[in-house]
């Protein structure tokens, strides 16, 4: 990786403030020719060429996992494990490559809104988000019929061609069908879905080349997509709650969003992380559920409850608006677990039994606490569990997947000792010491909202250093199309993220944008940016 040992080197100098927006522009794909109309597509990641070959064979594969061999109906035959690692990696370095995760996407909206390009990120959000198509695909709703569910087996798809369709909720198949403009898009999208010149490594003899595979329909991402980033970028667009159009495509989207959450409603009182059949690796993402997903929503919808309000628009679905953050504020009390001192990062359904179980603990997510922090008030948790705990909450995120961390006291030897760290990781982090640009700027936004909570500005100063630490460590400079740019990596190494996915020392549309917004002084969670939890 000599390529990123030398911009490391340049990334040190610190002069790339306010360079954020030539990184976030210069990094899309280029304009599809088919749809001239179609803004250029962000993608999450730039992926310095020659990258991915740089992986050793040792940390191609998640730790602990392993490709049996199996049938692949497209291959005509059982393909051995080696393929079958091969392939997943090769989706890995497309997926990153050439895909834009629709949480990223919504973040650059926001952060190009703060920089004077709101009409270009609605253009995004009207012509890729609400129309639901890129360059070559024609429909991103994952609406196919539900024909019942695979791990009932009341529906089979032994070809694993998503015959049986994603299927929202409870009731007859009808009932968990719904409506191509209700419901959720896929998480990641691309504008391409045939790469010429790759090839399928799990039986290269039949010539076929590498096709998109990632159809996944997720709570957060959606949320993100259809909520949280529409309406900051209105918000920015026209300067005020109330100048909002009654028509702007931001309250249109949020509404046409709402019946699938009604749906999607479980019995532990959150939303559900995606319809069922939504399958990745044989796992079906239909039962669980994840805090950080309500989290991001249970923020959107706070910031629709507002507009509605003060606009007095729509009252008639503000019944439902009311019962989503309500229910979805007591599972969040309930996600909390005193002896653990941290939010439980969620659970799942028994298929068979319909009970809910906790994810097996230790199981911290970083994000579960300082997300979850900067949308229900520091006040209100120490309400629900006493005083001082929001505090502990933060000292144990620290403790358990702080980066580069020190004790520290404060004027008197008898001060409890607290950790000053540099950044956060993403999950358990004393081993590990990886260094995560996205996860710790989450935390930053946290402590601002501490700092103006509880009239503390060791909180701000505390934001401040690890904003330094990822100016000094994490930002880098590279060429894009003959561009210049100066950007922010994903993560300081490769490195396994427990819940599911690869980071990577790559720059990073995310990392970056928040960067942005962080200088800014922008609080995505909360309608026009304020550090702060409660509307007035």
């Amino acid at each position: 990786m000599l390529w990123l040992l030398s911009v490391v080197v340049l990334g040190c100098v610190g002069q790339v403030v306010g360079q954020w927006k030539e990184f976030l522009l210069a990094n899309r794909l280029h304009q599809c020719q088919a749809r001239p109309d179609q803004p250029r597509m962000p993608r999450s990641f730039y992926v310095h060429p020659g990258y991915f070959d740089t992986i050793p064979q040792n940390e191609r594969i998640p730790p602990s996992h392993k490709n049996e061999p199996q049938y692949v109906a497209a291959c005509g035959r059982v393909v051995d494990s080696a393929a079958l690692d091969a392939y997943e990696f090769d989706t890995e370095r497309y997926l990153c490559s050439i895909g834009l995760n629709i949480y990223d996407g919504a973040v650059w909206s926001i952060a190009l809104a703060l920089s004077q390009e709101a009409d270009l990120a609605m253009q995004y959000e009207e012509r890729i988000i609400d129309a639901a198509h890129t360059c070559q695909f024609s429909n991103l709703h994952a609406d196919a019929t539900c024909h019942g569910l695979l791990l009932k087996g009341t529906c089979n798809d032994p070809t694993h061609s998503g015959s049986c369709g994603f299927c929202y909720g409870s009731g007859t198949n009808q009932e968990m069908t719904l409506p191509r403009e209700n419901a959720w898009i896929f998480r990641m999208l691309s504008d391409y879905w045939a790469l010429e010149g790759t090839v399928d490594a799990r039986c290269p003899e039949k010539g076929y080349v590498w096709t998109w595979n990632d159809y996944r329909p997720v709570l957060g991402e959606n949320s993100w997509a259809s909520l949280l980033a529409p309406m900051q970028v209105a918000y920015l667009k026209y300067g005020s709650t109330k100048a909002i159009p009654d028509s702007d495509i931001s309250i249109r989207m949020a509404l046409t969003y709402l019946p699938s959450l009604m749906k999607m409603m479980t019995s532990v009182g959150a939303v559900g992380y995606a319809p069922k059949n939504t399958l990745n690796m044989g796992k079906d993402f239909g039962y669980d559920v994840s805090t950080e997903n309500n989290f991001s929503l249970l923020a959107g919808l706070k910031m629709l409850r507002e507009i509605l309000t003060k606009k007095g628009i729509h009252l008639d679905r503000m019944g439902d608006v009311n019962y989503l953050i309500d229910t979805i504020t007591n599972y969040v009390k309930a996600s909390y677990d005193p002896a653990l001192g941290y939010f439980r990062q969620g659970g799942s359904f028994d298929m068979n039994s319909g009970q809910f179980v906790w994810a097996s603990e230790p199981n911290f997510a970083v994000d579960c606490q300082t997300w979850g922090m900067s949308v229900v008030s520091p006040l209100l948790i120490d309400q629900w569990f006493g005083t001082g705990t929001s505090r502990n909450i933060w000292e144990t995120t620290k403790r358990l997947g702080g980066y580069h961390c020190v004790s520290s006291y404060g004027n008197s030897t008898t001060t409890k000792a607290t950790l000053s760290c540099d950044g956060l990781g993403f999950s358990y982090n004393s081993a590990d010491q990886v260094f995560s640009g996205e996860w710790t700027l989450g935390g930053i936004n946290m402590l601002r909202i501490f700092a103006k909570e509880y009239n503390d500005p060791s909180f701000s100063l505390e934001a401040d250093r690890m904003l330094n630490a990822i100016k000094q460590q994490l930002v880098v400079y590279d060429v894009i199309d003959s561009v210049p740019v100066s950007g922010v990596l994903y993560a300081n190494k490769r490195y396994f993220i427990p819940f599911g996915w690869w980071a990577n020392p790559v720059l990073s549309t995310v990392s970056t944008a928040w960067t942005l917004l962080a200088d800014q002084n922008f609080n995505p969670f909360f309608l026009g940016g304020a550090y702060t939890v409660n509307y007035p």
